[in-house]
Parts: structure tokens; C-alpha cells; sequence
């Protein structure tokens, strides 16, 4: 067996849930094992709030003119995916799609970097698939920077990632006042101010269900994902909450968000919060290092690769106010966080082979 999917079995065996903090430094002390050879630099950062993060690099210091970015913590399972088989060519199991494959590809294209002219790292966190707190708290140090991020949690093999949405969470809290519910004329009732004010966002941003799909997902969302009123049965309620979800494409700022969230809760006697808001990723196609990358691709595969949108989030976002370069682009494979995930183990050679191709062209 090809040491490299011996190694990405290895990993997978280790149920490194979310949170499982014995479980995935049991996967960094692998990967130490496994990749840490004559002129690996390793660093682990552990944080008192965060998951840990860990980096491994060709060369001191935190100025890459490459970094791979990926992650080793997985979603739940039962346990027999964490007992990987190989059928049709595939490796199925918890993790090998989402995403110790690709972890393990970038740990490979690492050591062949090793004594080449190019400063090369790879980042490597724990709790993307919850919080992606420590990718957060290492952001705080703002000491890592590359001229080129390649990321391998976005796209697939015949399809290069071109932009990600900003995720922004939200909370809007409307305020009434109590009398029974026998003579609502009495109170002024918060679940009706709360629904007046997403009928107004609303006229910002449409409401796309599964019978009304938009005709271009490259479109800001915005989803209410819930709904509280602490009150009883016969009460005019004086308070009610929502929670808000948003995901915002380059033509809406953070800054223009908040102009309409000002606009719509003054008017409708409601307050919000922003609960959670990082970046997005809006790379563009055209990019030099983008083509240079396509070209290299293209040629290993022998196929056109297609230029996608994702409506998701990415831990890249940390590198997308640095100017970095940013290029979305793994493995195939099917069934993300199902019972039947599987990595097409040749995309994963394939992979290998495009990484070590690019670094050459950087030479």
C-alpha cells in the first residue's frame, strides 16, 4: 500500500471529534510522528478557549510564499467509520473526504519541499467543523502571512473554488409590553414588532425556500434559524428574539448590513446584536497565480477544470484581508458527513501530483 493513503487510514482510525482535545492531539502527535523529518519546523498552539492549531513548515519564521490550509477534526460517526476500508478504489470512512486526505496530501507536498527555494507551511486546526475557534484565536496573533494559500477544503478535482460567502449571525430582540391576551389592546405585542422586522429585511434580502430556489445561488441569504418568546399561553408577549443567519456576497459589506439592520429594527421597536461575523473569500479567477495554478492542474488531470462558487464558509477567510493569493481546490469524493463518505484515492494521488507540480513552477 502507497505509504500516503497508509498514512490518511492511520489518521482516520483516530475519532477526533470536535472538542475530543485527547483524540486530536493523538492525530498532531501522529502527523509528528508520521512528517516531522530533518528540516520540518513543528509548532502547536494551545489556547485557553480554542481548539489547537498546529503548523508545520520547511523553514523558520511565519512569512510563507506558500501554505496549505486544512483541518483534522471530523463530525460524529458511528463507530465502525472509524475502521476505514478500501473498495473501488475508494477509502471509506469518517474524515477521508472532509479532511485527512487532503491534510495528509499537503503533508506530503511539505516534505517534498524540503531543500527547494520556496518557504512552504502548512496549517493545520482542530475545530473547523464547530466554531473554527482556534483558526480565530491564532488570527488574533496576526504573525502568520503567505503570498499564496492553497486550500484544500473547497472544490473538488475538476473544479477550482473561486469565492465563499460572509457568514454574519445575528440576533434581533423586540420589546412589548405585557396584558392579557383577552385584550391585546391593552399591550403592545413583541412578536408582531419581531415579524415586522424581518418582513422588512426581507425586502433587502428575498426569502428562498425549496419551491423558490434562486435562479443564481451567488446571492445574499439571509435565513431565520429561530424564534423565542418567554411568555404563556395567554399573555401579550413584552419580548421576543430571533436568530438571524446571513451570507453575504462581495456586493453587501458588513458596513452596508448594518445600515439596514439600523434602518429596520428603529423602525419596528427592535434592537440586534451581532453574534458571530468573520470575512469572505472573494478571489478572482483571473489571477495570475490562479491561472498559473489552472494551467499546472489542467495538465496533470487532463481535463478542463471549472471556476464555482461556494455559499459556505472556509477557514481561509484568515488569510482573505492579507492580499494573499487564495486557491480552493481538493480531492473528489461523495456522502460529506454521511454514513457512506468516501475519498476517490486517484484524485488524491492526483492532488499530490498538481501540488508538487505548482511548487516546481514557482521555482
Amino acid at each position: 500500500m502507497d505509504s500516503l493513503i497508509k498514512n490518511i487510514i492511520e489518521m482516520m482510525k483516530i475519532k477526533s471529534i470536535s472538542g475530543n482535545l485527547t483524540e486530536i492531539n493523538m492525530v498532531f502527535d501522529l502527523i509528528e510522528k508520521l512528517y516531522v523529518k530533518q528540516g520540518v519546523v513543528v509548532h502547536r498552539y494551545d489556547f485557553e478557549n480554542a481548539s489547537p492549531v498546529m503548523l508545520l513548515a520547511n523553514c523558520d519564521g511565519f512569512d510563507f510564499d506558500v501554505i496549505t490550509i486544512g483541518h483534522i477534526d471530523v463530525v460524529p460517526a458511528k463507530d465502525n467509520m472509524f475502521n476505514p476500508r478500501i473498495e473501488d478504489n475508494r477509502i471509506y470512512g469518517r474524515g477521508g473526504l472532509d479532511m485527512k486526505a487532503s491534510v495528509a496530501v499537503c503533508l506530503e507536498t511539505l516534505l517534498y519541499t524540503l531543500g527547494k527555494n520556496i518557504k512552504f507551511g502548512v496549517l493545520i486546526t482542530s475545530d473547523e467543523e464547530t466554531s473554527s475557534g482556534g483558526m480565530k484565536a491564532l488570527q488574533k496573533e496576526n504573525k502568520i502571512n503567505a503570498k499564496i494559500v492553497l486550500d484544500t477544503d473547497s472544490g473538488d478535482l475538476t473544479h477550482l473554488t473561486e469565492k465563499y460567502k460572509h457568514p454574519v449571525s445575528i440576533s434581533i430582540t423586540a420589546k412589548g409590553e405585557n396584558a392579557h391576551s383577552s385584550q391585546p389592546w391593552n399591550g403592545v405585542n413583541a412578536v408582531n414588532n419581531l415579524i415586522n422586522c424581518i418582513n422588512e429585511l426581507e425586502q433587502y434580502f428575498p426569502r428562498f425556500e425549496k419551491e423558490n430556489p434562486p435562479q443564481n445561488t451567488w446571492v445574499d441569504t439571509m435565513v431565520v434559524t429561530a424564534v423565542n418568546s418567554p411568555t404563556t399561553y395567554n399573555v401579550v408577549p413584552a419580548e421576543a428574539v430571533a436568530r438571524v443567519n446571513f451570507r453575504l456576497t462581495e456586493s453587501t459589506p458588513l458596513e452596508k448590513l448594518r445600515e439596514i439592520l439600523e434602518t429596520a429594527t428603529l423602525k419596528n421597536g427592535c434592537v440586534y446584536e451581532i453574534l458571530l461575523s468573520s470575512c469572505g473569500v472573494y478571489m478572482n479567477a483571473d489571477n495570475p497565480y490562479i491561472k498559473q495554478y489552472l494551467s499546472v492542474a489542467e495538465k496533470v488531470i487532463d481535463t478542463q477544470i471549472e471556476i464555482s462558487t461556494s455559499c459556505g464558509a472556509t477557514d481561509s477567510r484568515m488569510f482573505a484581508d492579507k492580499d494573499a493569493v487564495i486557491i480552493m481546490h481538493s480531492i473528489n469524493g461523495k456522502d460529506l458527513h454521511g454514513d457512506n463518505e468516501y475519498a476517490e484515492i486517484d484524485s488524491i494521488f492526483a492532488l499530490r501530483d498538481i501540488q508538487k507540480a505548482f511548487i516546481d513552477s514557482l521555482l
